[in-house]
C-alpha cells in the first residue's frame, strides 16, 4: 500500500534537522522505503505549498507537485514524506483540504506534528522573527498570545490547531509528537520518527548533518538585549554575538535564560497547560499515551526581569571599548 506521510513543521521541532537529514541520506531511506522527494534547492517541500498568498518565489519548484508525486507513488508500496514549515501557518493550514484532494492518489495518508511547550516555542518565535525585523517586545506579546492562541500567524494553542486538521482529516490520520519527549527517546527526534514510519532504520546508521542540530537559535536573552538596543532597526548579528558573550561573562558559560519574566512564565504556564490537557483528553481515543510536558522552571537560572545593571554596563563597555 502507498502512504504520503505530511511533516507540519513547527518551529524549533527539529524541522530544519529532519529536513537536512532525510535529504541527505534520502538514497538510504528510499532502499528501506521511505522516499523524500528532493524537489528543489532546499531540503525542506516549501514549495509545494507555493500557491498560498505570501510564499516566497525562491521556494518555487522546478519540477515537481502534489499531482505529481501522487502520480510516481501512488500506486507503489513506498511511502512519500513531505516536510514544511509552512505547513504549520494558518493560511496554508486553512488550505488543507486542497492538498488532501491531490494526494487522493495515495492509499494512507498521515499527518504528524511535533509540539513543544508553549513558553519554549514562543521564545523561539520570537527568536526567529528577530532574524529579518524588530518582533515585539515580550510585554506586548504574552497577553494577546493567551487571548487569541496565535503569534506571527502560527498557533500557538494546539487545540486550535487540531481543529484545523480535523476538518480536513480524521483523527486517526493524525498524529502528534511531544518534543521533550521525543528528545529524550534513543535517537532522538529522528530516532522516533525512524521508529514510527516503521521502516527499519536505526538513527545511528544516518549520515549526520550540521552535528545533528541545523539552524540553531542564539540565546534568548541576548538576542532580546540586542533588539532592545537596536531598535527600530534589525539587531545585527555582530550585535547578538556581543550580547551573548556579555551574557555568559556577566552569568558564567552555563546560563540557560528565559525570554519571559517569572511571572510572564507563570501566567504562559497556567493557561497553556490547562488547554494542553483539553488536548490530551482530545486525543485520548487515537493517543492516549500523548501529552504535552508542562511547562517547567528546571534548568533554567535567568529570567528576563533579573537581569541587573550591572549587565548593561558591561554590554555598553564592550560596545564603546574600540572607539576609546
Amino acid at each position: 500500500m502507498s502512504k504520503i506521510v505530511i511533516h507540519i513543521g513547527t518551529h524549533k521541532t527539529a524541522t530544519t534537522t529532519i529536513q537536512d537529514m532525510f535529504w541527505a541520506n534520502a538514497e538510504l531511506l528510499a532502499e528501506h522505503g521511505l522516499i523524500y522527494p528532493q524537489l528543489g534547492r532546499h531540503t525542506g517541500h516549501h514549495g509545494l505549498v507555493l500557491d498560498w498568498q505570501g510564499m516566497p518565489g525562491h521556494y518555487k519548484l522546478e519540477q515537481g507537485s502534489l499531482e505529481a508525486l501522487a502520480e510516481t507513488y501512488g500506486q507503489s508500496d513506498k511511502t512519500v514524506f513531505l516536510s514544511s514549515e509552512e505547513f504549520s501557518r494558518r493560511q496554508p493550514l486553512a488550505s488543507l483540504g486542497k492538498v488532501r484532494a491531490a494526494l487522493e492518489g495515495f492509499d494512507e495518508i498521515e499527518v504528524i506534528c511535533t509540539l513543544r511547550t508553549q513558553w519554549q516555542f514562543l521564545q523561539s518565535i520570537y527568536l526567529e522573527v528577530s532574524k529579518t525585523r524588530v518582533p515585539p517586545r515580550p510585554p506586548q506579546l504574552v497577553l494577546p498570545v493567551i487571548e487569541n492562541g496565535s503569534f506571527e500567524g502560527l498557533w500557538v494553542d494546539y487545540n486550535r490547531l487540531l481543529d484545523a486538521l480535523e476538518a480536513v482529516f480524521a483523527p486517526e490520520e493524525i498524529t502528534f509528537f511531544d518534543f521533550d519527549t521525543s528528545r529524550r527517546a534513543e535517537g532522538g527526534i529522528i530516532g522516533t520518527l525512524l521508529r514510527h514510519l516503521g521502516i527499519g532504520v536505526d538513527a545511528a546508521r544516518l549520515e549526520v548533518v550540521n552535528d545533528g542540530a541545523s539552524n540553531v537559535s542564539p540565546m534568548s536573552l541576548a538576542s532580546w538585549t540586542a533588539n532592545i538596543l537596536a531598535e527600530p532597526k534589525p539587531a545585527p548579528a555582530w550585535l547578538v554575538q556581543n550580547a551573548s558573550e556579555a551574557l555568559k561573562a556577566e552569568f558564567g558559560d552555563e546560563v540557560k535564560p528565559c525570554l519571559f519574566t517569572r511571572e510572564e512564565f507563570r501566567r504562559l504556564k497556567d493557561h497553556y497547560d490547562t488547554r494542553n490537557a483539553e488536548l490530551s483528553e482530545r486525543r485520548a481515543g487515537v493517543q492516549p499515551e500523548f501529552a504535552i510536558s508542562e511547562a517547567s522552571q528546571k534548568g533554567l537560572t535567568l529570567f528576563r526581569n533579573e537581569i541587573p545593571s550591572a549587565y548593561w554596563v558591561r554590554m555598553s563597555r564592550r560596545l564603546v571599548a574600540d572607539r576609546l
